[in-house]
């Protein structure tokens, strides 16, 4: 019963998904996404490990089934993305908050003097207006995400399937001494980097040029 009310919920949320990208309208289509996942936790724990309570010892007693977050793949890289998400979305609010109050006032007037809504005002001048913002901001988290280390090696250690390169960089260079191993992964590491920076640069060049 508790698997089919939470597959109904899932159906919901894909259609509401589906609803925003065919409106355009991409927070009601993420927001159902991200809502997604818990329910699709939840099914999964229901039609495998459970949901807790409590599990039968090997004398017979009973003993607390705790839920293990971070030691159950896949979702377990989900949770460790939701600690790096809140982590980085007051410095995302930060600089797009202030890009947004950046945008000329006399072109939001234009705009709704010519009968634009609010919302045809903000996609169609608010957005192209700070595009360079959002550009800076996404590179700046790509490159964050290529080299992420502290919340992998404070949580999990690598362990259960979560590791990540700069991790195992640490781990094979200061654990074990393999310093060459370290070495190949530190290039690794900054060569999945260049890219984003280089894109980085070339947009700033060209907004001078």
């Amino acid at each position: 019963m508790a698997v089919a009310l939470l597959g109904a919920v899932t159906v919901a949320l894909a259609g509401l998904c589906a609803f925003g990208l065919r409106r355009r309208q991409i927070g009601l289509a993420v927001g159902a996404a991200v809502s997604a996942v818990p329910v699709l936790w939840l099914i999964y724990r229901f039609l495998g490990p459970g949901v807790g309570g409590s599990v039968p010892g090997p004398n017979g007693e009973h003993i607390a089934g705790t839920i293990l977050f971070l030691q159950e793949a896949p979702f377990n890289n989900v949770w460790l993305m939701v600690v790096l998400v809140w982590i980085q979305t007051g410095f995302a609010m930060v600089i797009l908050s202030a890009a947004i109050k950046a945008v000329p006032s006399e072109l939001l007037e234009a705009a709704r003097v010519d009968g634009a809504t609010e919302r045809q005002t903000f996609w169609h001048v608010t957005m192209p207006t700070i595009v360079p913002t959002i550009t800076v901001v996404a590179t700046t988290l790509i490159v964050l995400v290529m080299k992420v280390y502290d919340i992998v090696k404070v949580m999990t250690a690598g362990n259960f399937g979560t590791q990540v390169i700069a991790n195992e960089m640490w781990q094979r260079a200061f654990t074990e001494l393999n310093f060459g191993l370290g070495s190949a992964l530190a290039v690794v590491l900054f060569l999945a980097v260049v890219p984003a920076m280089a894109f980085n640069i070339r947009r700033m060049q060209r907004a001078d040029a």
